[in-house]
């Protein structure tokens, strides 16, 4: 691969615009996507020795280095990440550009994708996109339950429109629209012993038989380091990826406890099949949940729209 030039000859703008749309482009774009030109190739259909080739090419039209490479894969270099940004920002900005010359009679046609904790996908996600597609017919959505982390990766590499997660901590290429305070407690039977007890503590709960979801691990990382525990102090009974599984095994194990907030289990809180008890812990009763941009994403009228209405919805709760 070529050396280095100064950012001064890699600003060709003229260059930049007449080859913006070629294939070079596209593979260079796909590559620092997937940070491999073997998983670029794939995802393109073609051979990633085609790729590679394309890739050398756009080099020495450009005359600067765009990837390095690394054990774990493609690196941008610094003048490889300033055409990434560039790149990306005018594939948005094509893609918002075809989406709004397709409308029709004032309906644009719109896919959003949304990465969020389960316990809003239960609660109310579902709602919300029901009562917008009433009146945005054209709109589709794809929804994917993950790990607050996976959210957070998924806004960072642009693969989600919007992120519905915990709003601590949260890198500076994103941006939160909005947030509001969900207290983590203890979800667990009406006939458990801590039920009727009216400060509950960590140490309380240690006692019992615990069950988590491993979207509360990141959570109760910061809880044993807070506390001083090793990671190997704790042992949950159960881990389940499973809301209706672990609400299942709360009623059938009326000793055992879950830690999360209310939102996913609102239906049996209300029915008194179980019960949320508040924890007297500072990270948990100040965790704070949210709506996630990415701050240099583009997104059209429509998204913006319902991100709003996302929004009234999150402000109705209690």
């Amino acid at each position: 691969m070529p050396n280095n030039h100064k950012e001064g000859d890699f600003i060709a703008t003229r260059c930049i615009i007449k080859y913006m749309f070629s294939l070079e482009y596209r593979y260079f774009y796909q590559s620092a996507l997937d940070k491999s030109f073997r998983k670029a190739g794939e995802n393109l259909n073609i051979n990633s020795s085609a790729l590679v080739r394309q890739i050398y090419k756009l080099e020495n039209r450009l005359k600067i280095k765009l990837f390095n490479r690394s054990s774990t894969g493609l690196e941008l270099t610094a003048q490889g990440n300033l055409l990434y940004n560039y790149v990306s920002e005018n594939i948005e900005k094509n893609e918002i550009f075809l989406q709004n010359i397709y409308q029709s009679d004032g309906d644009i046609q719109t896919h959003i994708k949304i990465s969020t904790v389960e316990t809003i996908a239960i609660y109310f996600l579902s709602t919300v996109i029901k009562k917008f597609q009433d009146h945005n017919t054209h709109t589709t959505f794809e929804t994917n339950a993950k790990k607050p982390d996976s959210i957070i990766d998924d806004l960072i590499l642009k693969k989600s429109d919007i992120g519905i997660t915990f709003t601590k901590e949260i890198p500076k290429s994103l941006e939160i629209l909005f947030e509001k305070n969900f207290p983590i407690g203890i979800l667990c039977s009406p006939n458990h012993d801590l039920a009727k007890k009216e400060e509950i503590t960590i140490l309380d709960c240690l006692t019992y038989p615990l069950v988590f979801h491993p979207g509360t691990l990141t959570v109760w990382k910061k809880i044993q380091r807070e506390m001083g525990y090793s990671s190997h102090y704790i042992k949950p009974r159960i881990i389940s990826n499973s809301y209706a599984f672990i609400k299942s095994y709360l009623k059938e194990n009326t000793q055992a406890l879950f830690f999360s907030t209310k939102l996913g289990a609102l239906l049996e809180i209300n029915e008194k099949s179980l019960i949320h008890k508040s924890v007297n812990n500072k990270t948990f009763l100040k965790n704070n949940m949210g709506v996630i941009i990415n701050k240099n994403a583009l997104h059209n009228k429509i998204t913006l729209n319902f991100i709003d209405k996302l929004i009234e919805f999150f402000e109705t709760i209690r």
